[in-house]
This record gives C-alpha cells, structure tokens and sequence, in this order.
C-alpha cells in the first residue's frame, strides 16, 4: 500500500472530477490515497517519440521507443482482444511493457465516466476493486474532457479456498500493474496495462498515462 501511495502523489493525476468530499468519499471503501491535490513532486513521463499505429485494432498511441516486438494479447491472456507493445525484454522475459485491450469492458460494467454521479462512482469503484482484488483505485481525468479508472494490482492476495468467509491464504504476486480503463475518442473501450519489471516505476506509470492521452 505504501507503494501504490507514493505512485498517486508522484504522479500528480491530482483532480478527481468531483469535489474533495467526494475524493475523500471514493478513497473510504477503495483503500487507495487520493492523487496529491497539491503534489510537491511531479515525475515527469519519458518522452513520447514513437507513434505505433496498430494495422489489426485501428488505434494510434505515442509510446517512449518503437516496441522491440508486438504480440498478441491471448499470449498472455486467455480470451482478450488487444497488442502487447514491448519495449524491454530478456529474452521470454518481459520487462516493460504496455498491453493495449480493446473491448476491455462492456457498457453495462462500465457505465460513462464522464457523467456518472458521486455516488455511483464510489459503488462502481468499490465493486471493480473486489472482483479484481486492486491494492488501490481511483477515478481520474485522462484529459480535461475524459475520465479514466486507474487502479494497481495487489502484491498480496487473500485467498478463500472453501467459501467460509475466512482467510485460508495469501498468494503474492513477483510484481504489480498499472490498469486503466476509459473511453476513447472513436468510442471504444481501452484498457492499458503497464509491465514493468522488476519494481513498477512512478515514472513509467506517468508515461503510460501520456501515452493514453494521446491515444486516437
């Protein structure tokens, strides 16, 4: 947890689209740190230089370096549409990465970010996080026009193997993501995910977020 902390205030993703009662609200049943409303330091993203158009999905996205290689995403995840863009890797190794979903959630799931009401925020944020077991969530502005849910897998989850009700154990995870979700301009639902290994970085979660803002 203290790590997703100092990741939302690095980042300086600071304005919720409500107001401070609201942030302090949406934080409660999340877990997570509200983004620094006054961040004293902000992690500049590596520049964007490398525009990688995907022939199969449509989409256009400004990455840090043209990727070493462009894979699938069922190679890694079963029954997904979408690109791993990679950028580092040893080998079967990846070591940064962004993975590009298209499809990533339905409208039903994921009702418009850009109008939803408080309280529906915080109960779609909450429910996400249970089903997807995120160390932290939050709603944030993409851009000034668009919102986004950002959230961070957990390095430690809690495992009920008979349905009790009670803990039986906790799997850790060798690493953490970065998730987001959001609509893009042409209508479609984006889910980007960032690989970076062996430790998540503040400054490859905000190159990751320039990289979704400039997604067409």
């Amino acid at each position: 947890m203290n790590h997703y902390k100092k990741l939302a205030a690095a980042l300086s993703i600071s304005v919720f689209l409500y107001s401070g009662s609201y942030a302090a609200a949406a934080e409660a049943p999340a877990n997570a740190a509200a983004p620094a409303q006054a961040a004293a330091e902000t992690i500049a993203p590596d520049a964007l230089t490398y525009a990688y158009e995907s022939a199969k999905y449509g989409y256009r996205i400004m990455c840090p370096q043209k990727p070493v290689g462009v894979i699938p995403a069922s190679a890694l995840y079963e029954n997904r549409e979408g690109e791993i863009l990679v950028f580092d890797n040893e080998e079967y190794n990846i070591k940064y990465a962004w993975v590009v979903l298209v499809n990533a959630f339905s409208d039903e799931t994921v009702p418009n970010l850009n109008t939803i009401k408080p309280e529906e925020a915080v109960n779609l944020l909450k429910r996400i996080q249970n089903s997807n077991g995120y160390e932290g969530i939050m709603l944030i502005n993409l851009s000034d026009t668009n919102k986004a849910i950002f959230a961070m897998t957990a390095k430690e989850v809690d495992i009920d193997e008979d349905g009790d009700g009670v803990i039986d154990a906790t799997a850790k995870a060798d690493n953490q993501m970065a998730v987001l979700f959001f609509r893009g301009t042409n209508g479609q639902r984006y889910g980007l995910e960032l690989i970076d290994n062996p430790m998540l970085r503040a400054k490859s979660v905000a190159t990751l977020m320039a990289g979704a803002r400039s997604m067409k």
